[in-house]
């Protein structure tokens, strides 16, 4: 049993060096890694690369008709590794395949009025197979920041091939995936896969997988409104309780 433990631990220590090694490959080292979000929550303890991938395919995975996924990705869109007065506004690119989710409700003058700063292009599309062109084109050119698609579930392969879109244009796509109830979750070369769902009051976060991903969740208010993101409580996670950070009760509201 001892040998058998010891071979799991190698094998974990292995698979830690090769994100962390990925990680020092993509978008200019480990220092353009996402460390902190939500509140100042650290990141890196969640993510063996040391944090979130600042680009490539991240997955919202929603079930209910709830308009704070779209806040969220709107959130997401906005994270970045430092702030920079000088930096150029980006740009996002927000594609809804018409009727994909039935969610949402996006109120579009929150968007203006929150105080992210992005430029931002919405495009509405009757088909799938559109959208996932539109976004892998985008993906592709480099001009884009950011891309939100809300979409119709995909295959394996449509989503590798997003992917390898965002690397060769060191770009971000966030994927609003809808995931019913008691369903299993297909595989996906994403990043990270997040969740979001109602919890009286609140909403239960939750970080559920993605590529060398230890999950986590946390107990949040969204502001549909001004899209503000607040954190209450860490709810739970797989780590020791000495690895996390937990935030106190206070709900710092925070912003992308």
């Amino acid at each position: 049993m001892a040998s058998k433990l010891q071979q799991a631990r190698a094998a974990l220590m292995r698979a830690e060096n090769q994100w962390q090694g990925r990680a020092a490959s993509v978008n200019g080292g480990r220092e353009h890694l996402i460390t902190r979000a939500f509140g100042d929550i650290d990141l890196k303890p969640y993510f063996a690369a040391g944090g979130l991938m600042p680009t490539g395919l991240h997955e919202i995975m929603t079930e209910h008709d709830d308009s704070a996924t779209s806040a969220l990705a709107w959130y997401v869109a906005g994270l970045q590794a430092t702030a920079s007065p000088q930096a150029q506004m980006p740009t996002v690119l927000w594609v809804r395949q018409r009727k994909a989710l039935d969610q949402g409700k996006l109120y579009p003058p929150a968007l203006f009025a929150s105080p992210a700063r992005h430029n931002l292009v919405m495009m509405t599309i009757n088909q799938q197979q559109t959208a996932l062109w539109a976004c892998e084109e985008a993906a592709k050119s480099g001009q884009i920041a950011t891309i939100i698609l809300e979409t119709t579930d995909y295959d394996l392969t449509a989503a590798r091939r997003l992917q390898l879109a965002c690397e060769a244009g060191n770009t971000r796509l966030i994927v609003l995936r809808h995931h019913r109830a008691g369903q299993n979750i297909s595989p996906s070369p994403a990043w990270s896969r997040w969740q979001i769902k109602p919890q009286g009051t609140y909403r239960k976060l939750s970080l559920i997988g993605g590529r060398g991903v230890r999950p986590a969740s946390w107990k949040v208010t969204i502001d549909e409104a001004t899209l503000f993101v607040s954190v209450a409580d860490t709810l739970e996670n797989r780590l020791s309780p000495g690895c996390c950070h937990t935030t106190s009760a206070h709900k710092q509201p925070v912003h992308a």
